[in-house]
């Protein structure tokens, strides 16, 4: 079995997996994508744009959520009735706004806004159907937490002052809504290189040293974790994204050390997911793939996406200008 799956591997990967674009009538970017199962999808997009289908990416709606101009770069989707969508963009400037949605995207309500100076929204992740995490920009040397515990009815900041504190000028990335993620009670929440870790769902958090390369345009993008201790990281310069960088770590001991490293195509990656044994991972360089658990990756195409998120054996992925598109891994 093992030989069999090694023999498919070395196969041209063009045989073995490709990307099928989707129609969808949108010219906006897409920086966030939730899936409930292989066919609801709901991703959230930039001018107040977020799009829905329930029947695996052959149909889409489109609705326009608010009255300003919103991007849309985290989401969080429940069924195909019930999600919920973060705004990226300046308190101050009325950006900074969560909207719910209970009937399929034919309304949303505001359940969280904030006109706080400096408050930037990068992302959202929940640990169970009830009890969710918004991350933003640190604020006052503070770290930026909001939480939830009705199925993001409500929110409030949490109190951070017990928390590790920000390193001058460091935040997060809005590129994929994948700056935290959770496994069961475990949460990581990424700077630009350091990594917040609770193992308590919040209650409690330390700081992990990734030693991943940052500066203004660069760092870490995004995260994926397929058991409490063993994940990769993505990331790169957003500004020079199609070079030969670090652009992914991975760890097999819950964070405590991590193991950098260049996957082909090179540049800029920022978001991976896995199905089927293989970890697949996306950027505006391309896609790539590994059977390896990020130890060894291949390039697989050279397709600007920003998300990518899957489902049974099916994988979606979404990037600028409406680029959507839908990939079957065996």
């Amino acid at each position: 079995m093992k030989t069999l799956f090694s023999i498919l591997f070395l196969m041209p990967l063009s045989l073995l997996a490709q990307w099928q674009m989707l129609d969808v009538q949108t010219q906006a970017s897409f920086r966030s994508m939730s899936l409930v199962n292989d066919q609801v999808v709901w991703a959230g997009g930039s001018a107040n744009t977020v799009i829905r289908s329930i029947d695996g990416g052959q149909n889409w709606k489109i609705f326009k959520v608010g009255e300003r101009k919103f991007d849309f770069r985290g989401i969080k989707a429940f069924d195909a009735s019930t999600a919920i969508v973060v705004s990226a963009g300046m308190g101050e400037e009325g950006q900074a706004i969560i909207f719910k949605t209970i009937d399929g995207g034919q309304n949303w309500k505001e359940v969280f806004q904030t006109s706080e100076q400096g408050a930037f929204l990068d992302g959202i992740a929940f640990f169970d159907s009830l009890h969710g995490l918004v991350i933003g920009d640190p604020v006052k040397g503070q770290v930026y937490l909001l939480e939830t515990f009705d199925q993001g009815e409500t929110w409030k900041r949490r109190k951070t002052s017990d928390l590790p504190k920000p390193m001058e000028g460091e935040a997060s990335f809005a590129a994929s809504n994948s700056g935290i993620v959770t496994v069961g009670n475990t949460a990581y929440y990424a700077f630009q290189s350091r990594i917040l870790k609770t193992t308590d769902a919040g209650s409690s958090w330390q700081v992990l040293e990734t030693n991943f390369p940052y500066g203004k345009t660069s760092g870490i993008f995004g995260l994926k974790f397929w058991s409490e201790k063993e994940g990769v990281l993505l990331g790169g310069d957003y500004v020079n994204d199609k070079v030969e960088q670090v652009n992914y770590a991975v760890t097999q001991n819950g964070g405590k050390t991590w193991n950098s490293g260049t996957m082909k195509k090179d540049g800029l990656k920022e978001s991976a997911d896995i199905v089927n044994g293989k970890l697949i991972a996306v950027g505006t360089s391309g896609t790539s793939i590994s059977n390896k658990q990020g130890t060894s990756w291949k390039a697989l195409d050279s397709e600007t996406f920003h998300v990518i998120r899957c489902a049974g054996s099916i994988c979606y992925a979404v990037g600028p200008n409406g680029r959507i598109a839908k990939m079957a891994i065996k």
